[in-house]
């Protein structure tokens, strides 16, 4: 990515998370028009592109500080870059998920769950990419945030699952219900 793009893009990335404070503050009195509202329904469209970008970009930033890793050109560039669009793909599934959550259905604990750890991805990947080159930024703390960002991951796939699927989809096949006795 040359410099323009990414400077452009960097810029987005702050813009999509100060957005997303906005959207969380105001969330009370936001209302979604209707042509907004096809925009939130793209949110279980565009949901897994992040989610594998993430992963492969979390699993070598915590692997990003070992010797042959860390003094590998192409390893760091191509690291930046994809921690760069997992962010921002990930912003812009948040906006999407927050735009539909305005719509009637979705409410209750499950829901919270699922947009808190979402939001938590953005801004935790957000601050690792922002903050990575920082001196203080060293292989502990990249650990850390990493599994911090890969649970919040988890947290958020599972509750996405159980607004959209149910419950019970995943172990539904392997739990049978009890029989009912014959009388």
């Amino acid at each position: 990515m040359n410099r323009k793009a990414k400077d452009i893009a960097e810029q987005v990335l702050i813009v999509s998370n100060i957005f997303i404070v906005f959207l969380l503050l105001f969330e009370s009195k936001l209302v979604v028009p209707s042509w907004l509202q096809s925009v939130g329904r793209m949110h279980p469209l565009l949901l897994h592109f992040p989610i594998v970008i993430l992963l492969l970009a979390l699993g070598m930033e915590f692997f990003r500080f070992k010797p042959a890793y860390f003094s590998n050109e192409f390893y760091r560039t191509f690291l930046t870059n994809l921690l760069l669009v997992g962010a921002l793909a990930a912003g812009l599934t948040v906006i999407m998920g927050l735009f539909l959550s305005k719509e009637p259905g979705y409410s209750g604990e499950v829901l919270q769950w699922h947009k808190w750890s979402g939001v938590g991805i953005v801004f935790v990947v957000s601050l690792i990419y922002l903050f990575r080159n920082a001196i203080w930024y060293q292989a502990p703390v990249a650990k850390v945030a990493t599994v911090v960002s890969a649970v919040c991951l988890i947290v958020a796939g599972h509750y996405g699952s159980v607004l959209t699927h149910g419950e019970n989809f995943i172990t539904a096949p392997i739990i049978k219900p009890a029989p009912v006795p014959l009388e």
